[in-house]
């Protein structure tokens, strides 16, 4: 249950072209809106190297199954993330460490582990979920599903009654939605799968200014079909953003290696 839940200047003779070509696209850059409100959200969504979730809790629930549990996370920018399940007090249970390309879940009561990479979201869920996806998704940084740079040409800007603004992007298996709020602030993102009826939806808020990074205290998950909804509720209570952090993975010798498709029937 818990388990579930839980990126040389040409010659001297082209000089002059090269620099009309830059006027040019910069000031594609200034009349074009979407971009503007992009450039504006970079600017103010979280800005770091590290970060270390030392103090969190989460409330996890599978249809109507709920449970608390704590939790630490940690995230080397780009390269590594470890969330870390302790339902009892400094006891880790559960411990997930993904890469850029694979994912490895140790349970430590079972003394089990599984091994995974990102394909397993799109054949169960026909969601194409990748670590840059995941990350962003996690740490409210804007980006464009499935790409690890921002396809501005692709997205499109929905001005709301209320002044804030929404951008719209798709690609051959997706439909991504993003809610930005008139502080320039990512409110909400939602992911759809073009070939069935399963969605994720992730809800930021209670922004705080922490060493000079702004970022949520509340990040809710909800994700789900018709007949299944699943929900991950984070409160975070203490991080800290740019220390030196070490990433040790876990030694798989001491589990016994099982099924994915085993740990999500339990």
């Amino acid at each position: 249950m818990k388990s579930k839940f839980c990126f040389i200047f040409a010659v001297l003779v082209l000089v002059s072209c090269k620099t009309t070509h830059l006027i040019s696209k910069r000031e594609q850059t200034v009349t074009n809106p979407v971009v503007q409100v992009i450039e504006r959200v970079q600017k103010t969504q979280p800005q770091f190297k590290t970060v270390n979730v030392s103090k969190m809790s989460i409330e996890l629930q599978l249809n109507e199954r709920k449970v608390n549990v704590s939790a630490t996370c940690k995230i080397q920018k780009d390269s590594v993330l470890y969330l870390s399940i302790q339902p009892f007090m400094g006891i880790e249970m559960f411990r997930a460490e993904m890469t850029t390309n694979s994912i490895r879940i140790f349970d430590k009561m079972n003394r089990r582990y599984y091994v995974t990479d990102y394909s397993y979201f799109s054949n169960r869920f026909g969601v194409n979920v990748d670590f840059s996806s995941l990350q962003s998704l996690l740490t409210a940084q804007f980006f464009c599903f499935g790409r690890k740079e921002i396809v501005t040409d692709s997205c499109k800007l929905v001005v709301l009654s209320d002044g804030q603004n929404k951008i719209n992007f798709e690609n051959n298996n997706m439909l991504q939605s993003t809610e930005i709020s008139t502080l320039n602030l990512i409110n909400q993102t939602l992911l759809k799968a073009k070939n069935s009826n399963y969605q994720l939806q992730t809800t930021y808020s209670d922004y705080t200014q922490i060493n000079g990074v702004n970022f949520p205290q509340k990040i809710l998950l909800q994700a789900g079909n018709q007949n299944t909804k699943a929900t991950c509720d984070f409160s975070i209570m203490k991080v800290e953003f740019n220390t030196h952090i070490i990433f040790q993975p876990t030694n798989p010798e001491r589990f016994s290696h099982g099924d994915i498709e085993q740990l999500l029937k339990k």
